[in-house]
């Protein structure tokens, strides 16, 4: 058994080696002026976990862990973080205190059991000791991509009047990140987080929203959720 622990590091350690997109020094430097320090909300209800093997940090995220694959075996299995230890509301207020992209030194600083090749998204919130880290796509390339990647969990507008003003059967499920049926567009984002992809069938008034390459997916009726599937 011992072994195979030692094996951990090194595995990860080749795993994380994937190529990562170049961002100019012009497109960091405007990422730095316009994001750093910004006062924003959670758009959404996220989880924080803890950040893999850097105890120091907390992951903050709107997807379920089973579904987040920024760290990989050699093999291809993504390894999940450790589990959730809370859940935080839409609404909560976050200071995102800057924007780290992963250049050659700092990859070699940071924890190996991390998604060290990734640009991480540096948040900070009342009651917590510890960073939230928002962990971004190695392909984010410039200032409109960090920006919208940001802008999905992230939310300039407050939407905790919104949240408030949900029938409490909504509120508690989306405090559970779970679907409820009825649900409408916003609320179910709110629980679920923004999908991946929408199919939109306007004569009928339908849509099917799915997320994480089709492992979630939610159908609606007239601007109401109507089932989900996992």
């Amino acid at each position: 058994m011992r072994r195979a622990h030692l094996l951990i590091p090194a595995l990860l350690a080749l795993a994380a080696c994937a190529p990562h997109a170049a961002i100019t020094d012009a497109e960091r430097t405007r990422v730095h002026q316009e994001l750093d320090g910004q006062q924003r909300y959670l758009r959404v209800a996220a989880y924080v976990a803890p950040f893999w093997g850097d105890r120091s940090k907390m992951l903050l995220t709107d997807q379920a862990p089973a579904e987040l694959d920024v760290i990989e075996t050699t093999g291809g299995t993504a390894i999940a973080p450790p589990t959730p230890e809370r859940i935080l509301p839409p609404g909560t207020a976050v200071r995102l205190r800057e924007v780290e992209f992963p250049t050659g030194w700092l990859i070699a600083r940071r924890v190996v059991m991390t998604p060290r090749y990734s640009p991480w998204v540096y948040v900070e919130t009342a009651g917590e000791t510890r960073p939230l880290v928002v962990v971004l796509p190695q392909t984010a390339a410039n200032y409109a991509d960090v920006r919208a990647e940001v802008e999905q969990i992230l939310s300039v507008d407050d939407p905790s009047s919104f949240f408030r003003n949900l029938p409490q059967d909504q509120r508690a499920a989306i405090l559970k990140k779970e679907p409820i049926e009825g649900m409408s567009p916003r609320a179910l984002e709110m629980a679920w987080g923004l999908p991946e992809k929408k199919r939109i069938d306007r004569p009928a008034g339908t849509e099917e929203w799915s997320w994480a390459g089709g492992k979630r997916r939610a159908f609606l009726q007239d601007d109401r959720l109507v089932r989900w599937e996992r």
